[in-house]
C-alpha cells in the first residue's frame, strides 16, 4: 500500500543463534560470546533506516548483517512479523519465518554481487562451506611519530600484503593538528577503501597486529602514536562493543578522517552518506583549520 512506504510500520523481530559460544563457560568474557546487545543494534538498524516492500527481504537483510557481524554464528532463525497489516479481516498479524546457515546467506550475497558484475553464477549448485565473501570497509590512517610518511607507507604494505584484505582506493597524505592534547607533533594522515573476507572483529585484530608489529605503543587517549589505524565503516555494519565500534563514533567531527575520505567517492559510498555531507561536515570540523594536503599517497 502506498501509505505503508510513505509512513514507518511496526515489526515484530525474534531471533535464534546458533553458535560455538563453549569459551564462555570458563572465562566469563564477553568476547567469547555473541553479544546480544550488538545483535539488537543491528535488528534495529535494518528495520529503522532501511524501507522493503517485502518482509521477506527485511528478514534476509537482518540474517546477512548479522552472519557478518559474529563468524561465530552458523545457524539463524528469524521470525519477522509486521503487526498491523492492513488486510480487511479478523488477522492479528502477518510475517514470515526462515531458518537458513551462514554458508547459504553468504553464498546468496555472493552471487547477488557476481551478478551485478555480469558473472554468470550457477544457483543451482549447493553451497560450500568455506565460501568468503567480499565486502567493503574504509579505514583511516595516522602517525606523529618518527618518519611518518614511510610509517603510513609500511601500514599500507602490511594491509596489501594481508591475507583477505585488497586495497581498492587510496587518499592523498594531509598533515593535520593534533585534537584534544595539541602538546605534540603533527600527524600524517590518510584514508583507504578496502576490500575484505575478513569479518569486522576478524579485521579490527589484523589491524592491531600490524600497528603491534610496526612498534606502536600504548600511550593516554589522544597522545602521540607512530602508527594508528582505524576501522571508520564496514559495509554498512553497527556494532558497539568494548573493543570496537561501527561505524566509528568521532569519524564525523574530525577534518582528518572526512578530508582524506572526500577523495574516495567509492569510500563515501560505503559510510551511507553522500559527498556533500562529507565536505559540509570537514569545514565544520574543529581541526579543520590546520589541515594541509601534501600530495599523492
Amino acid at each position: 500500500m502506498d501509505f505503508e512506504r510513505k509512513h514507518p510500520q511496526a515489526f515484530t523481530v525474534d531471533v535464534e543463534l546458533w553458535a560455538d559460544i563453549s569459551k564462555s563457560y570458563l572465562s566469563d568474557d564477553l568476547q567469547d560470546t555473541v553479544n546480544y546487545a550488538g545483535i539488537y543494534d543491528i535488528i534495529t538498524s535494518v528495520v529503522e533506516t532501511q524501507s522493503f516492500l517485502l518482509v521477506e527481504r527485511l528478514s534476509y537483510v537482518i540474517m546477512e548483517k548479522v552472519f557478518l557481524y559474529d563468524s561465530r554464528i552458523q545457524r539463524i532463525k528469524i521470525r519477522t512479523v509486521k503487526n498491523n497489516a492492513p488486510l480487511a479481516g479478523q488477522v492479528d498479524c502477518i510475517g514470515v519465518e526462515v531458518e537458513k546457515s551462514r554458508d547459504y546467506i553468504l553464498m546468496q550475497a555472493k552471487n547477488v554481487k557476481a551478478r551485478s558484475e555480469g558473472v554468470v553464477v550457477n544457483t543451482g549448485v549447493a553451497p560450500k562451506a568455506g565460501v568468503d565473501v567480499e565486502y567493503k570497509a574504509v579505514l583511516a590512517l595516522g602517525s606523529n611519530v618518527g618518519d611518518r610518511n614511510q610509517n603510513i607507507q609500511k601500514a599500507l604494505e602490511m594491509l596489501s600484503d594481508s591475507t583477505g584484505i585488497t586495497v581498492l582506493n587510496k587518499s592523498k597524505l594531509y598533515e593535520t593538528e593534533p585534537v584534544g592534547y595539541i602538546d605534540q607533533e603533527k600527524f600524517y594522515n590518510a584514508a583507504i577503501l578496502i576490500e575484505t573476507t575478513l569479518n569486522p572483529f576478524e579485521l579490527y585484530s589484523q589491524i592491531k597486529s600490524i600497528e603491534n608489529n610496526l612498534g606502536r605503543k600504548k600511550t593516554f587517549r589522544w597522545g602521540p602514536r607512530l602508527i594508528d589505524i582505524d576501522i571508520i565503516a564496514y559495509s554498512g555494519c553497527v556494532i558497539n562493543t568494548k573493543g570496537l565500534t561501527l561505524p566509528h563514533k568521532e569519524y564525523l567531527q574530525r577534518a582528518f578522517v572526512l578530508k582524506p575520505l572526500s577523495d574516495m567517492p567509492d569510500a563515501v559510498e560505503v559510510t551511507g552518506l553522500n559527498m556533500a555531507l562529507i565536505e559540509k561536515m570537514t569545514c565544520c570540523a574543529d581541526d579543520y583549520p590546520g589541515l594541509k594536503c601534501l600530495g599523492s599517497l
